[in-house]
């Protein structure tokens, strides 16, 4: 091993501890909500969507009704789908153990994380990003620094 070897292994370690540091001493956000506002918001989503499916199937012409369809899915539905996963997101930041929140290994924490992709991103591939960040980037013992809008995820070993 020469010098320039251990310099970068000093400077990875150092790395390291600073992001432990930060992950033990961080503030965790606790939004004030309301699970019962959420629980209404889903009730409506789920009439809105009975209702369209009703008057979907009462139209008679194929292509309109393929056309407002399509249209109602891919505007309505991701935009009132993301404001519900924020939602969700956000109460489980308010009534989460102090403890399980804490695990997260991850600058930002995961559930920051989730919030961060549903507001940049569709909500199919904000799920597809949590997805991947609950169930592979968080893992192990390594504290990374892991942002939704990067390319690649630097991780400090």
């Amino acid at each position: 091993m020469n010098y320039n070897d251990f310099l970068i292994l000093k400077t990875e370690f150092e790395e390291q501890k600073l992001l432990e540091n930060y992950q033990k001493d961080r503030r965790l956000p606790r939004p004030k909500t309301n699970i019962l506002i959420v629980f209404l918001a889903l009730l409506l989503y789920i009439v809105i969507i009975t209702v369209a499916c009703l008057l979907f199937y009462r139209m008679q012409n194929l292509l309109l009704k393929f056309t407002l369809g399509t249209l109602f899915v891919f505007t309505f539905s991701d935009i009132y789908l993301r404001f519900l996963g924020i939602k969700l997101v956000e109460c489980y930041q308010h009534y989460a153990k102090e403890e399980t929140r804490r695990r997260c290994l991850c600058v930002p924490s995961c559930s920051e994380y989730a919030i961060l992709c549903f507001k940049r991103y569709e909500f199919i591939h904000s799920l597809l990003k949590i997805r991947k960040r609950l169930y592979i980037t968080c893992t192990g013992d390594d504290f990374k620094i892991d942002f939704p809008y990067q390319g690649k995820t630097k991780n400090i070993q």
